[in-house]
């Protein structure tokens, strides 16, 4: 939770906006590894920094036959919506259907995610993905 009010201070009143609004937002792993070694340099204590950035780790899981099924269908159901003429939709799954959900809807309010939830430990657990709460 700290990194990520940090994240919102290091963030610069004039940074480009999303079409949402929503501010992009700087590299927050950047700036922590140039203020460690920036720490380290002061202190005399001879250090390497690495900075990995964590979306090459969940990028790096190769799809299993799950992932891929789930892929093709969403997409299929993408282009059938779309071949129907809607716009501004998404596909997902409610209630074991996959259904189409309106774009503004969706993003009307963000998700909140209990990462201390049965539910994201099983998600995390499944997809293999660490552990970064």
């Amino acid at each position: 939770m700290e990194a990520t009010k940090h994240r919102h201070s290091y963030s610069c009143s004039k940074s480009p906006h999303y079409a949402s609004g929503n501010i992009v937002l700087g590299d927050i792993g950047v700036h922590i590894q140039q203020e460690m070694k920036k720490h380290f340099k002061e202190t005399g204590f001879p250090a390497d920094v690495k900075y990995i950035d964590p979306t090459y780790m969940i990028r790096a899981c190769r799809a299993n036959a799950s992932d891929r099924i789930l892929c093709t269908v969403l997409g299929q159901n993408a282009v059938h919506g779309a071949f129907a003429g809607y716009s501004g939709i998404t596909v997902g799954i409610c209630n074991a259907h996959y259904v189409y959900f309106p774009i503004p809807e969706v993003i009307s309010q963000p998700r909140v995610l209990d990462p201390n939830s049965r539910m994201w430990h099983r998600c995390l657990t499944s997809t293999g993905q660490p552990d970064f709460f």
